[in-house]
């Protein structure tokens, strides 16, 4: 029988139908997107869970040089020992405070300087007790100043710079001012220094006269006049011709450690530095530096014409102190301070 030629389906393969092919091209698009997905689900799951990062590299800090190193055992077992001793104390007047006042040979420089202290009540101040260094001569009598203050004289058993730093068994004050015979604060200003040491330094040595030690090129260590009291430039002493010191300080430069011997054998061989060693030991027992302390006026110096500062090579032989100091301690405690007290303003 004949068929309609329009009836007729044409005879082509399968896989060439236009059915197949969109069946197969609908079927290959969505095995594109699963692909897709799971490619990109997996970039984002790398995204969000990255690996840990390397360890990072650590860079030694440096600590500066104001700052005191970790105390070592020979240091630890002192600062330990130094409690004890300041612990002592406790039951001494802490409102009050004693003046040991050094003197050799200076009768004009002795009276001037005790006659300005005494000449105004200075509310705080409970005796003064001149350190006597003069073994050819008897000291004057004890007295009693006109407003109160008593006025003792202790003959030393030697004449030793380090009289001054011993501390008497009739002392009934925490805080010690150390001075010689040819400097004072003027009486209002001395009182405010020392209750500025009770505020802000009972732990440093606190005063009038700043001094400043720095490295040489040669890596050795050098003592310098600091340019201006006060001012932004740094200091690491208070010389104690004018400073305060708790008592238990001098308890402990006085006592039987071995190098507080050694110490002391040093400065009675060269008769210099006792000032520079007890800046020592307050910053190697406390960690903490010098306190500068300045009135409304500058404190009096009368520079006398002989004296251990006069001597040629003086600060030389001052430089070799703190050098030689550092082998005796094992370290160097001095530390950098810029802060200080003024009458009237503190700058911290």
């Amino acid at each position: 029988m004949d068929r309609n030629p329009e009836w007729v389906l044409p005879r082509t393969p399968l896989w060439r139908s236009p059915v197949f092919r969109r069946l197969a091209a609908a079927i290959l698009v969505f095995a594109c997107i699963l692909t897709s997905f799971a490619l990109f689900g997996d970039f984002a799951i790398l995204e969000t869970t990255p690996p840990p990062p390397p360890p990072a590299k650590t860079t030694p800090q440096v600590e500066p040089t104001s700052r005191p190193e970790v105390p070592n055992d020979r240091q630890s077992h002192a600062q330990k020992t130094w409690k004890k001793l300041r612990a002592k104390y406790d039951n001494f007047d802490d409102t009050k405070f004693t003046i040991a006042l050094q003197t050799y040979r200076r009768p004009k420089e002795l009276h001037d300087t005790l006659e300005a202290l005494l000449r105004e009540t200075i509310p705080s101040l409970l005796e003064i007790v001149v350190v006597w260094n003069d073994l050819e001569a008897k000291p004057p009598p004890d007295y009693t100043s006109q407003l109160g203050t008593p006025v003792r004289f202790r003959a030393s058993a030697r004449n030793s710079l380090n009289e001054k730093l011993l501390p008497d068994s009739t002392f009934r004050t925490q805080a010690i001012l150390l001075s010689d015979d040819d400097v004072y604060y003027h009486p209002q200003d001395l009182e405010f220094a020392f209750q500025s040491w009770r505020k802000f330094g009972r732990n440093r040595l606190a005063g009038a006269l700043a001094r400043c030690s720095s490295m040489d090129e040669n890596g050795k260590w050098k003592y310098t006049f600091c340019s201006n009291d006060g001012d932004d430039s740094s200091y690491s002493m208070i010389i104690t011709n004018l400073a305060f010191s708790h008592i238990s300080f001098l308890d402990y430069y006085s006592s039987d450690d071995s190098t507080m011997k050694e110490i002391r054998e040093y400065v009675d061989q060269r008769f210099n530095c006792e000032d520079l060693a007890m800046n020592y030991v307050h910053s190697y027992l406390t960690g903490e530096g010098p306190l500068l302390i300045q009135g409304h006026k500058r404190y009096v110096n009368y520079l006398p014409s002989k004296g251990i500062s006069t001597k040629k090579g003086h600060l030389q032989a001052r430089s070799k102190c703190l050098n030689d100091f550092v082998e005796i301690f094992g370290t160097m405690p001095l530390i950098n301070e810029t802060a200080y007290v003024q009458r009237g303003v503190v700058v911290m």
